[in-house]
């Protein structure tokens, strides 16, 4: 005979997994074909722990880069601009394309290794104000890239020339004085793979579209700041960086005086024209020292670099801050 139903006391839940974090990967390229697709490969084919979707903005390439995305990444969604809009406005056609909780800006020559992107997420959670999480950026042969800094100032400026060690530069995280080993909020981070939180690009904009390559990340980390959000980094995740793929075909031997235009160009907006003269020569003086030191090490060439940057640190800035 069958027993009677058990009533609802008797009846245990079945115990359901959480579903995976929802992350939109927006990527920008320009002249990048079998770099980003071999990227992006090594991105999807790993396992992030994570429910990802690629958006893909190509800013009209000559060397059939969305064809061969299209070909080789077919789960990437790609849009084609008709002209080159710069990274910065690519990225904010990117975040209107996104519907996610989380965004990873990431660039067209990175990729995290597996688990890298849950990583980021969850250090995200442990710090409910965090607008944005950075990685561990590593290049290809496993040196890392010194990706997060302090907000510019004379007295970093002057430390970073007198090459200061110890608890303060650290704390600032000064070239050289921290080694990107543990989780800690810092000022801002460079661009190259950043998880942002979808609530926080909300109150806080996307990035500033007058910064057409180069200093748009430290913009953004310092209005996040002003907005009273924060930025962290986490090694728990690590990304590759091949590093300058677009900015070298764009700019070739001029990087260093277009980043170096647009941070003065930052600093102007912030501090008066005393202080940014002052600013520019606390820069001027830790190149001399630095091609000093390259000197003494008989490093001709790099002494040579850090002599031609000299004039860089005078020369007015182009643009409406200037």
């Amino acid at each position: 005979m069958m027993g009677s139903i058990p009533d609802d006391r008797y009846r245990r839940p079945v115990p359901t997994q959480p579903l995976p974090p929802r992350v939109d990967v927006g990527v920008v390229t320009w002249n990048t074909a079998d770099l980003t697709a071999t990227a992006l490969r090594r991105l999807l084919d790993s396992d992030q722990g994570c429910e990802l979707r690629v958006l893909v903005h190509d800013n009209a390439s000559t060397d059939c880069t969305p064809d061969v995305l299209r070909e080789r990444v077919p789960e990437a969604s790609v849009e084609v601009a008709p002209t080159n809009l710069g990274f910065a406005a690519a990225v904010n056609q990117l975040l209107d394309r996104s519907d996610a909780p989380w965004f990873l800006a990431l660039n067209s020559d990175a990729w995290p290794q597996p688990g890298a992107v849950a990583a980021m997420v969850r250090a995200a959670e442990r710090h409910p104000r965090a607008a944005a999480v950075a990685p561990r950026i590593e290049r290809p042969e496993g040196g890392i890239e010194h990706s997060t800094h302090p907000f510019p100032s004379v007295p970093v400026a002057l430390a970073s020339a007198a090459g200061l060690r110890g608890r303060w530069a650290e704390r600032h995280a000064l070239h050289g004085a921290w080694a990107h080993d543990h989780e800690r909020r810092v000022d801002w981070a460079v661009g190259a793979a950043l998880l942002l939180r979808r609530s926080a690009v909300e109150e806080i904009g996307g990035f500033d579209a007058s910064f057409f390559m180069y200093a748009e990340d430290l913009e953004w980390g310092y209005r996040a700041r002003s907005h009273g959000w924060e930025t962290w980094f986490t090694p728990d995740a690590v990304v590759v960086h091949v590093g300058n793929a677009s900015g070298e075909k764009k700019y070739g031997n001029t990087r260093t005086a277009i980043w170096l235009a647009n941070t003065y160009r930052f600093y102007r907006r912030h501090h008066s024209a005393a202080g940014t003269v002052a600013y520019r020569g606390a820069n001027a003086l830790g190149a001399g020292v630095a091609g000093l030191r390259a000197l003494a090490r008989r490093d001709r060439d790099t002494a040579r670099h850090w002599v031609s940057t000299l004039p860089l640190h005078f020369r007015r800035s182009p643009g409406r801050d200037s």
